[in-house]
C-alpha cells in the first residue's frame, strides 16, 4: 500500500450519519472523502483512489448491495467495501458475503467497532502475496502449516490463498470469497481464543489497546510457545474443500454452541459467536474435536457454487 493515510469513502444518503461517520474517520487517522448515494459514490470511484469504502446498505435508487456488485463488476474487484445497515437481514447478509464485502457493521455505528474493522482491513491489505505458477495443474493439493503466534500479524493466510485457488484452480467469486472469510475466521478465533485465551471485554478493547494486550500475552513463554496447526484439502477429483485448524488452548464449549445455532437458524453477525455461526452457514459441514481445539470444515466447489 502507499505511505500516505489510507482515504476511506463513506456513502450514505444521512447528512448526520456521513458528518459523525467522517470525524471519527478523521479523528483515527484517515482522510475521509463523502458520498450522498450510491451513483455519486461510483463517480467518485472513476474519478480518485480509495483504499476503503463504507457504504450504507438502504439507499434511494442504488442500494449499498448494488453499489457493491457494480463495484466488483465494473470498477475495482479488490477494493474492500463495508457495508452498513440499521437492521439484521440473513439475506441481505448472505448476499453481501458472497458478492464480496469485507464487513458488516451494523447502525447505531459503534466507533470502536468501525475503527477496529477498518484497521483489520487495511493490515491485511499490506500483506499480499502471489504464489505464481508453483502449484499450476493440481487436481488434488494438501498443504500443511504451523503459525508461530508471535508472528501471526506479519502476514494474511486468505491473502494467500486467495491467488491460489482463483488462479490455480478456477473458483468462481462466491465460492472464493465464502473459503477466504471462512479460513480468516477459523484462524483469528483459534489465536485470539484459544492461543491468547482473551475474554470477551478484552476482544472489544480499541485496536491499539487490544495489540498492546497481545504484545504482552506474547511475553508469556506459555502463550508463545502454543502453535496453530492450519492444513487446507482441495479435492479437484470428488469436488470438495476442506480446511483443518487446531490450536493448543484449552478448549472450549463447542456442543453448546451448536445446540445455540441449530435452536436459532438466523445468522449471528455479531462479534460474540459469530466465528462458528459463519462456519455453519458457509460450508457444508462443521466438525469440532479435542475439546474444540480442533475444527474441521468441508464444503463442496461443485457447479453448485457458479453464479446465476
Amino acid at each position: 500500500m502507499p505511505n500516505h493515510p489510507p482515504r476511506i469513502l463513506v456513502v450514505d444518503d444521512s447528512l448526520s450519519i456521513v458528518n459523525s461517520l467522517s470525524k471519527i474517520l478523521e479523528i483515527s487517522g484517515y482522510v475521509a472523502d463523502v458520498a450522498y448515494n450510491g451513483s455519486d459514490a461510483l463517480r467518485k470511484l472513476q474519478a480518485s483512489n480509495y483504499d476503503l469504502v463504507i457504504c450504507d446498505i438502504e439507499m434511494p435508487g442504488i442500494t449499498g448491495l448494488d453499489f457493491l456488485e457494480r463495484v466488483r463488476s465494473e470498477y475495482d474487484r479488490d477494493l474492500d467495501v463495508i457495508l452498513m445497515t440499521g437492521f439484521l437481514d440473513q439475506e441481505y447478509f448472505i448476499r453481501a458475503i458472497r458478492s464480496g464485502a469485507s464487513d458488516f457493521i451494523r447502525k447505531p455505528i459503534d466507533s470502536k467497532h468501525i475503527v477496529r474493522s477498518i484497521q483489520t482491513i487495511l493490515d491485511k491489505k499490506r500483506s499480499k502475496y502471489d504464489l505464481g505458477d508453483f502449484f499450476v495443474n493440481l487436481d488434488q493439493a494438501q498443504m500443511s502449516f504451523v503459525i508461530d503466534p508471535k508472528h501471526f500479524s506479519k502476514f494474511s493466510i486468505s491473502k494467500v490463498f486467495n491467488i491460489f485457488l482463483m488462479h490455480n484452480f478456477k473458483f468462481n467469486h462466491n465460492l472464493l470469497n465464502e473459503l477466504l472469510i471462512v479460513i480468516d475466521e477459523m484462524i483469528y478465533n483459534s489465536f485470539i481464543h484459544g492461543t491468547l485465551n482473551l475474554s470477551y471485554e478484552e476482544r472489544l478493547l480499541d485496536h491499539e489497546s487490544l495489540q498492546q494486550l497481545i504484545a504482552c500475552k506474547l511475553q508469556d513463554p506459555v502463550v508463545a510457545d502454543r502453535r496453530i496447526f492450519f492444513t487446507i484439502e482441495i479435492d479437484q477429483i470428488n469436488r470438495s474443500a476442506a480446511i483443518t485448524v487446531q490450536d493448543q488452548g484449552n478448549g472450549f464449549d463447542y456442543e453448546s454452541w451448536l445446540l445455540k445455532i441449530l435452536d436459532d437458524q438466523h445468522l449471528n453477525v455479531e462479534e460474540h459467536g459469530r466465528g462458528i455461526s459463519l462456519l455453519y452457514h458457509l460450508t457444508d459441514k462443521v466438525e469440532f474435536s479435542d475439546h474444540g481445539r480442533r475444527v474441521k470444515i468441508t464444503k463442496r466447489i461443485d457447479g453448485n457454487n457458479t453464479p446465476a
